[in-house]
């Protein structure tokens, strides 16, 4: 049973009881040695009221509420016409009318009601011309009590929609909250694995173009003997370790606009240049690996105090030209291709612990600002040989 049928039940059993009690109520005060026609129909309309909470509670809630704007529809049309136009009880039809309202969701089924009850109070109207007052009595007079029962139905009817309507609008905006914090979540899982005009790109058109960048500077880390090293340790230990590093490297390349491109084991890959706002600084890159290599330096020297395992690096850094882009379908990833990267990685390939080294290319681009140490031709796979330099630190 949805929410929505459980509040209309309460509100018609709601509805239903206060009727039966103001009938009550009725059925008492003209209760006397006479047993006035108001005594009987005060009854009767107690029990038909009692009789609709009776058909919910039988679970027929569809015909309890049918039953309920129907007999009520002829009831007041038989105390209107049974007391006269003087009694006013053909006005309580309007709140039948706009009560059906309440319990239907059909437009079509509620207009049905609406005309229905609609037309009950003109026939009324019209009979009061023809048939004479038959159940009206001295003292009967009830004009006051149906003009106030009227006015208190209608009030009540546009009180509950109002209640509802705010009810809804409070739901809304709780969705809506949940909704956004939800989108923030997403936005922030989706940042976290692509540049932010990436994952833009993707949240618009639903995929990414191939993009071709000019210049970008690439960055490997890896660390020496990290198979032996990693033998001396806990599984829970190493993966701390590598945690512990790793999410220093993520701080550091955030302060430097550098983007994380993946980890492959034991090694870190970022690049610089790939973000459309920033403008191409390589001495970012070259900072931000004196960084890396300080914290990890740092690191080593806790460790040996208190004679645990330790970790030392190398780094290489080359610069040019790059394609970055997505491959796949499932479990994405952002990623870079081109020579510039294969000689990135022989970069750090052909490093030392504890080094920075980087291409000629990239020494061209730093050289005013670094103190760089040549290490002359070294040849690596596939390429022969390249210059290299070590970066000592800032001029």
């Amino acid at each position: 049973m949805s929410d929505r049928l459980v509040k209309r039940i309460r509100l018609l059993n709601g509805i239903s009881l206060y009727a039966a009690i103001v009938f009550l109520g009725f059925s008492l005060a003209y209760i006397d040695l006479s047993f006035s026609a108001t005594f009987y129909e005060s009854s009767v309309a107690m029990f038909l009221y009692l009789t609709t909470i009776l058909i919910n509670k039988l679970g027929s809630y569809h015909f309890a509420r049918v039953f309920f704007i129907l007999f009520n529809a002829i009831l007041f049309s038989y105390f209107a016409v049974a007391h006269g136009e003087a009694d006013g009880a053909e006005y309580l039809l309007f709140c039948s009318s706009v009560g059906s309202m309440l319990f239907f969701e059909r437009f079509s089924t509620i207009s049905f009601f609406f005309l229905f009850n609609i037309a009950a109070f003109w026939l009324a109207k019209y009979l009061f011309g023809i048939v004479e007052p038959f159940a009206a009595a001295a003292g009967d007079n009830l004009y006051i009590e149906n003009h106030v029962f009227t006015f208190l139905g209608l009030f009540m009817i546009v009180y509950f929609f109002k209640a509802e309507n705010q009810r809804k609008e409070r739901e809304l905006a709780d969705k809506n909250k949940i909704l956004s914090l939800e989108k923030a979540k997403s936005d922030g899982l989706l940042l976290n694995i692509l540049p932010a005009d990436i994952a833009e790109e993707l949240k618009e058109s639903g995929k990414i173009k191939p993009r071709h960048f000019e210049e970008v500077a690439v960055l490997f880390t890896d660390f020496k003997s990290f198979t032996k090293v990693s033998e001396t340790m806990s599984a829970e230990d190493l993966v701390a370790e590598l945690n512990s590093c790793f999410t220093a490297f993520d701080i550091i390349i955030s302060k430097y606009e550098i983007e994380k491109i993946k980890t492959i084991g034991d090694s870190y890959m970022c690049a610089l240049g790939l973000r459309k706002e920033s403008n191409f600084d390589p001495s970012q890159i070259i900072m931000a690996s004196i960084e890396m290599q300080q914290h990890i330096d740092k690191i080593r020297t806790q460790n040996i105090k208190a004679n645990k395992p330790f970790f030392e690096m190398r780094l290489g850094i080359h610069s040019g030209p790059v394609v970055a882009g997505i491959v796949g379908q499932d479990k994405f990833a952002y990623d870079i291709w081109g020579d510039t990267v294969n000689i990135a990685s022989r970069m750090e390939s052909a490093c030392e612990v504890d080094k920075i080294n980087i291409s000629q290319q990239l020494y061209n681009l730093i050289k005013d600002k670094f103190i760089c140490t040549p290490r002359g031709n070294i040849s690596i796979k596939n390429k022969g040989e390249i210059s290299m330099y070590f970066v000592e630190g800032p001029l």
